[in-house]
């Protein structure tokens, strides 16, 4: 069975090992349940300073372990639970401005689909459209509010068991580094969509 110390040290290896970086690491304990939880804040390359006007594409990955999963990793015998990892995708649409929501979370699909269909296209073919949350940020000006920016978010998730499930963990590294592959492809794509001169300007770094 897979320990916390496992799965944090391996899900590192496979952001760094597909070029990102993370901006904030959160490890959280919820005292009522004992969960605990943990959400990391991932971006590729890009210009400094970030600015409302050059936020590449990034994702947030969480996810939260239980009890249950603390007393299977120390060899106690109970029925197993989902191990599940949440991966939220934020992109912002510095040269769509103008273009309708429908638009918009339609450029949004396509990236993650054809991100999807790269390294799942079984799954890919029976795929419905993620949802896309539509966010529009105005700031205030002398005599009305202007538009600043417009964010797309996008949440998908995997079950790690489904994903993984012989125990080994060389085995498990690699399924984590597919699913950072696909991760940096998705923000690969968006950043295609949605940012100028293609991807925002920042340098990217070909998936291992």
């Amino acid at each position: 069975m897979i320990t916390y110390d496992d799965l944090v040290a391996g899900l590192e290896d496979a952001w760094l090992a597909v070029g990102l970086h993370e901006h904030t690491f959160i490890e959280s304990i919820i005292p009522a349940t004992q969960d605990r939880v943990c959400k990391v804040e991932l971006y590729p390359e890009h210009e400094e300073p970030l600015t409302s006007e050059n936020v590449p594409p990034f994702l947030e990955l969480s996810f939260t372990w239980s009890p249950v999963h603390q007393l299977l990793s120390e060899g106690r015998n109970l029925p197993g639970e989902p191990l599940d990892l949440q991966w939220t995708y934020t992109a912002t649409a510095t040269i769509a401005q103008e273009r309708s929501d429908t638009e918009l979370v339609r450029m949004f699909q396509r990236a993650v689909a054809n991100a999807f269909q790269r390294f799942y296209p079984a799954e890919a073919a029976e795929m419905e459209p993620v949802m896309v949350e539509v966010r529009r940020v105005y700031q205030g000006g002398p005599e009305r509010l202007h538009l600043e920016q417009t964010q797309l978010v996008s949440s998908t998730v995997s079950d790690l068991f489904e994903l993984w499930s012989d125990g080994d963990l060389q085995t498990l590294r690699q399924v984590l580094r597919i699913e950072m592959q696909l991760a940096s492809t998705i923000i690969a794509n968006l950043a295609d969509a949605f940012t100028p001169r293609g991807r925002g300007g920042y340098r990217t770094v070909d998936a291992a």
